[in-house]
């Protein structure tokens, strides 16, 4: 089965342009080579010299907008680099042993259901699934597909709808105070429907192949600080930060100024793996993980109510992706009172009234599944096959009826993919 995964991997990787399989496989070869090297006693120069070259790539692509080079981003460069630099930091470490397979490790790479979107695997957790023998069974086909499909309700219901909003009032300056307000706040559903759907179905793909990749999200907008919101979305990159950033840097060994710096760093290093334009909103993140633990109230509700308006606001910089504009959208939100305004075109802004009470309607489903999934999960899991089909087959008949595109959007590409 691996050896057919792994053609497949290959196969619809190319057809994103060969180039792409070029520097993929430049990684992997390069990576490969230099792991079997790791015990000598050139280590640490083989070490920094094939991640700082695999690194070199990442960053030159990331800076490749601001240049007037018509080279192409391979998809899925930030997740793989990443997992790159995991696997070698570990067998330098002597976490596990370098592997000797190259077909493995080129499938560890190049499991193609999370290239693009993630989560970002390690190499130890992969090896334990992907590369071991597993059983295709029917409990395992049936759970994946009620993943995907929840995964494409997420994406089509919900995401589809809240794009065009997002569109609509991204695409012209003159939206701003209310407009500007109202987007940071359906922009986190709207980024949470896609990103999270997304892994939901690399997740339910996966499950169906009997491999078990790791959650990257839990509930996110129930955090009550910044710091526990880090701990619940996108999880796989926030692990991996910690783990190869900030503890690196000796974490919080060094007294509460020198953990203040290395969070920056880490959240910075964090806002260039998005990209350029996000390093800003990667200090700022770092800034409120730092002190926004000391304004938690006694109050839940409160705390949370707060955490996810600043997590809305600092979203601006992904719906405006000009740092300035963003920041001046942010601050329009207090100087441009036309909420009066916002209300009364609420309907002229992309979105039937009938496509404003399905968004409403599932965006509630959403919450409600996210606070109670670990009641829910289980008895889904338990329940018979029966239910199982039933299930399937409604949330299907749910994303055919309901689920929508949107004017300029296409749904086929997650946000997240782009990074």
């Amino acid at each position: 089965m691996n050896v057919l995964l792994l053609l497949a991997s290959i196969i619809i990787y190319a057809s994103f342009g060969i180039q792409s399989l070029l520097y993929v496989f430049f990684s992997i070869i390069t990576t490969f080579i230099a792991a079997k090297y790791l015990k000598t006693k050139h280590k640490k120069l083989i070490l920094s010299g094939t991640i700082i070259v695999n690194l070199a790539i990442l960053v030159f692509m990331k800076f490749l907008p601001y240049t007037n080079l018509s080279i192409l981003a391979p998809l899925g460069i930030s997740y793989y680099t990443l997992q790159i630099i995991s696997y070698l930091v570990d067998v330098y470490k002597g976490k596990y042993e370098p592997e000797t397979n190259f077909y493995n490790f080129t499938l560890f790479i190049m499991y193609i259901p999370h290239l693009f979107i993630g989560p970002i695997s390690r190499y130890d957790d992969m090896k334990k699934t992907l590369l071991a023998k597993r059983k295709i069974t029917a409990n395992n086909i049936f759970d994946g597909l009620l993943r995907i499909c929840w995964g494409l309700i997420k994406k089509f219901v919900i995401a589809g709808r809240t794009a065009i909003l997002i569109s609509t009032i991204s695409g012209s300056t003159e939206y701003s105070g209310g407009y500007a307000l109202l987007a940071m706040i359906i922009y986190s559903i709207n980024l949470y429907a896609d990103f999270s759907g997304g892994i939901d179905i690399v997740l339910g793909v996966s499950k169906m192949l009997g491999i078990d990749l790791v959650e990257n999200f839990d509930a996110p907008y129930f955090s009550q600080s910044i710091k526990e919101f880090w701990r619940r979305w996108h999880i796989s990159l926030s692990s991996w930060l910690k783990d190869y950033v900030y503890i690196p840097l000796e974490g919080n060994r060094k007294g509460t100024l020198r953990k203040n710096i290395n969070l920056l760093i880490t959240f910075t290093v964090s806002g260039l793996w998005h990209g350029v334009n996000y390093i800003v909103w990667g200090i700022l993140n770092g800034i409120f993980v730092m002190f926004g633990e000391k304004f938690k109230t006694k109050s839940k509700i409160f705390n949370r109510l707060v955490t996810f308006i600043i997590i809305s606001f600092l979203w601006a910089f992904f719906i405006w992706q000009d740092q300035l504009t963003a920041l001046k959208m942010m601050g329009s939100v207090f100087t441009t009172f036309n909420y009066s305004e916002v209300a009364a075109q609420i309907l002229n802004l992309g979105l039937t009234l009938a496509d404003w009470i399905v968004l409403a309607v599932f965006t509630i489903i959403l919450f409600i599944f996210d606070g109670n999934k670990d009641k829910l999960i289980p008895k889904l899991q338990n329940s018979k096959l029966e239910t199982k089909t039933i299930l399937i087959g409604v949330m299907i008949l749910i994303v055919a009826i309901l689920g929508i595109y949107g004017i300029g959007f296409n749904v086929n590409n997650f946000i997240y993919s782009k990074f």
